[in-house]
């Protein structure tokens, strides 16, 4: 049997040996809470995610605390801090500045909380980040393009509407779409514009590219909000968005998916922020217990998460959803 004061060296010798390997062991308080900062709420990739997350802490009987970022990063910070200091056992974060993270996650850190960073992107001393395949999104949309514009003969020009410079999974999304169209050559990229998430930014570029290139004959948005903006602007033009140019959008937001339902827009590529949701609590639940997590790629300490093609064959499935 060891004494009392044995036991106590043992207890300070396994927390030096952690701490010297840069292991953070974790508490579960009582009772357990869950924050999580958002995005932006106004957003329905982000209504969604927090639903994924509110649902899986009810399950697991968990208290849940939102703070919504609004896109403002001095919010991200704050309200990131103040769910700190109302006493949570795990931080979910969705960062409208990656870049602001380092200081909430070594606050987080102090307190023996776990940070998983849910999708946007990464910076600092993170526990796990949850996040979509999206370079292999991209691929899928230029695949699904290419199939459906085979018959059109001559030069197919392309705008990609990008997301916001800095935007992690925008440069992912970018990539698998630009290296698979480069392998074809019949396309040619015209126009590879910022469209600032937004769907005024999606109007303005496929506004802008349409006066240059009135022959478009294919539109890649990197977010779904981009590309409701785009179906305005052909729309405005007197174009529809499956006949006269293939859109193809990403996220698998609702009102992408009425659009394809309606005609006017082919396809979007669609992520899982329910799902992620979920997962980043189940994450936490480790992290709390101190298990194992297991990573898709465990350099970045990434979990990637499927993505799909939904078009007018597979959409009333996701719309019941």
């Amino acid at each position: 049997m060891f004494s009392k004061k044995s036991l106590l060296t043992l207890s300070l010798v396994a927390s030096l040996a952690a701490l010297t390997s840069g292991q953070t062991k974790f508490v579960k308080k009582s009772p357990i809470k869950i924050g999580y900062s958002v995005f932006d709420m106004q957003q329905p990739y982000w209504q969604a995610y927090t639903k994924g997350v509110q649902d899986a802490c009810k399950a697991a009987g968990y208290e849940f605390i939102l703070s919504d970022q609004k896109s403002n990063q001095q919010a991200e910070v704050s309200g990131s801090i103040d769910l700190i200091n109302q006493g949570i056992s795990a931080l979910i974060n969705s960062p409208i500045e990656p870049a602001a993270l380092p200081a909430v996650i070594d606050k987080a850190h102090q307190g023996n909380i776990p940070v998983i960073i849910g999708d946007v992107g990464v910076a600092g001393k993170y526990d796990a980040f949850v996040v979509s395949n999206n370079e292999e999104g991209g691929k899928l949309a230029a695949q699904y393009m290419i199939e459906h514009l085979k018959d059109k003969s001559g030069t197919k020009e392309v705008l990609v509407i990008e997301l916001h410079p800095g935007a992690a999974v925008g440069g992912p999304r970018t990539k698998g779409f630009v290296d698979e169209i480069k392998q074809h050559s019949d396309y040619k990229i015209v126009a590879s514009l910022n469209g600032n998430d937004t769907v005024q930014g999606g109007y303005q570029a496929t506004q802008n590219t349409l006066s240059a290139n009135p022959n478009l004959a294919g539109i890649y948005a990197t977010n779904d909000p981009e590309a409701e903006g785009a179906v305005q602007a052909l729309k405005a033009a007197g174009k529809n968005g499956v006949k006269d140019v293939f859109l193809v959008g990403f996220n698998g937001d609702p009102p992408a998916l009425e659009l394809i339902k309606k005609g006017e827009m082919a396809a979007t590529i669609r992520q899982d922020p329910y799902g992620q949701g979920q997962k980043c609590v189940e994450l936490a639940t480790k992290f709390m217990n101190n298990e194992t997590v297991e990573y898709s790629d465990p350099a970045t300490k990434s979990v990637f998460f499927p993505v799909k093609v939904i078009d007018k064959e597979n959409v009333d499935q996701f719309i019941q959803k």
